[in-house]
C-alpha cells in the first residue's frame, strides 16, 4: 500500500527519474535511491540482512514484538529515519512505547483532520459506534487495556501450537469465515479439529485481504478436499459484509450442506430467561472460547497474527449492563469463535432467531 503511494507520487512529479524496471516490491531512481518494499510477518525475518536510510512500516501498532528486534538493526548502522504510521492498537507495544518516547516526533491526525472524510459521514459513524471503538478508529486515541476480553495470561495458556507441525486428520474438523469486504480488511478462514472433544486445535490459519467473492467458494472447495468437512461444520457469517457471499454459498451444490449460518447478532433460543433471550451469539461464542481456553480445552496456533487478534478484542459495557465485544483486528477470532462453537456444540441442535 505504502509502496504504490510512492510509486504514484513519483509517477505524477518525476516519472523521468525513474531507472528500469518497477516491480511490485523494487524501484530504483537516477539519484541512486533505491526502494524496497518487504512483508514484515510475524517475526521480521524478511527484513534480516538489509540496511537502510529510512524506513517506513504502516499498521505499526500491529506488528509483534519479536519483529521489531529483527527490524530495529535495518536502520541502526545507517542512523537513518524511521517512520511508523498506524491506528493504535492499545496502550502496548513498541508503536505505543514510540508514542511516548521523546526521541520519537509524534503527529496524530484524526478523521475530524482528514479532508477526505465528510463532517456527515464522521457524525452517522460516530452516532452508530460506541465512544471507545469511534475513538480509537476515527479519533487515534489510545485506549487503556483494563478492558480486554483476553488477558496476557489467558493467550500465554491457549496459543501453544508449533503450526508447523500439525498433523492432519480428515474427520472432526471445522472452519470459521469472516469476510473482511473490499479493502484492507482481511477475510479469515479459521480450522479446528475436535478428535478429542476435550482438547479443540486450530489447524488452519488463513487471512488475506485479496480473497473476495468467488475466490472464498474456491478457497473453501480446496480446503474441503483437504479436511473432508462434514454436515453443517461450516460456520459463515450470514449478516453484514458476509451476507452476499452467503447467498451464493447456498447455490454450491458442494458447500449448501456444509455451510451453517452464525450471525452475530443473532440468539440461541434456548437460552431465555422469563421468556427472552439473554446474549446475542457473539457473546456466547466469545465467552465459550474463554471458558474453554482457562479450562484448557482449546489451543490456538503461536503465532504473532493469531494473538495479536486475541489482543485487539475489547469489552465495553453500555446502558444497563449489556456487553458490546469489538476489536480493531478482529477477523481472526470472529473466524475462531464460529469455528470453535461449531466444534464444541458438534451433534447437539442449536437454533437462532
Amino acid at each position: 500500500h505504502i509502496f504504490r503511494k510512492i510509486h504514484e507520487y513519483i509517477l505524477e512529479k518525476a516519472p523521468k527519474q525513474i531507472v528500469g524496471k518497477v516491480t511490485l516490491s523494487f524501484m530504483e531512481l537516477k539519484n541512486g535511491s533505491k526502494i524496497l518494499c518487504r512483508p514484515i510477518g510475524d517475526t521480521g525475518s524478511a527484513m534480516r540482512g538489509y540496511t537502510a536510510t529510512m524506513l517506513i512500516i504502516d499498521e505499526a501498532a500491529f506488528i509483534p514484538n519479536r519483529a521489531w528486534e529483527a527490524i530495529e538493526p535495518v536502520i541502526s548502522v545507517s542512523k537513518g529515519r524511521t517512520i511508523l504510521l498506524s491506528t493504535p492498537q492499545g496502550k502496548r507495544g513498541f508503536f505505543y512505547k514510540a508514542t511516548i518516547n521523546k526521541n520519537y516526533k509524534k503527529f496524530n491526525v484524526s478523521a475530524r483532520d482528514c479532508p477526505r472524510h465528510t463532517k456527515k459521514f464522521l457524525d452517522q459513524k460516530q452516532a452508530e459506534m460506541s465512544p471507545v471503538a469511534f475513538a480509537t478508529e476515527y479519533l487515534g486515541e489510545f485506549i487503556d487495556d483494563y478492558n480486554r476480553k483476553f488477558s496476557p495470561e489467558w493467550i500465554k495458556l491457549v496459543c501453544k501450537i508449533d503450526e508447523s507441525k500439525v498433523i492432519i486428520s480428515n474427520t472432526n474438523n471445522t472452519l470459521g469465515i469472516d469476510v473482511g469486504g473490499s479493502g484492507p480488511d482481511d477475510t479469515t478462514f479459521e480450522g479446528f479439529n475436535s478428535d478429542n472433544p476435550k482438547l479443540i486445535t486450530q489447524n488452519i490459519n488463513i487471512y488475506s485481504n485479496t480473497i473476495t467473492g468467488p475466490k472464498i467458494e474456491r478457497q473453501i472447495e480446496e480446503l474441503n478436499n483437504k479436511f473432508n468437512y462434514e454436515r453443517k461444520s461450516i460456520g459463515f457469517d450470514s449478516g453484514g459484509l458476509g451476507s452476499g457471499t452467503f447467498a451464493y454459498m447456498l447455490e454450491n451444490d458442494k458447500l449448501k450442506r456444509l455451510i451453517v449460518a452464525l450471525d452475530n447478532s443473532s440468539r440461541p433460543t434456548e437460552h431465555q430467561k422469563d421468556g427472552k433471550q439473554t446474549k446475542l451469539l457473539k457473546e456466547y461464542m466469545y465467552d465459550l472460547i474463554e471458558e474453554m481456553g482457562w479450562r484448557g480445552e482449546l489451543k490456538c496456533f503461536d503465532n504473532g497474527a493469531v494473538k495479536q487478534s486475541f489482543e485487539s478484542i475489547q469489552i465495553e459495557f453500555k446502558d444497563g449492563g449489556k456487553k458490546r465485544y469489538w476489536g480493531s483486528y478482529s477477523h481472526i477470532v470472529e473466524g475462531i469463535v464460529r469455528a470453535v462453537w461449531l466444534a464444541k456444540n458438534k451433534g447437539l441442535k442449536i437454533w437462532f432467531r
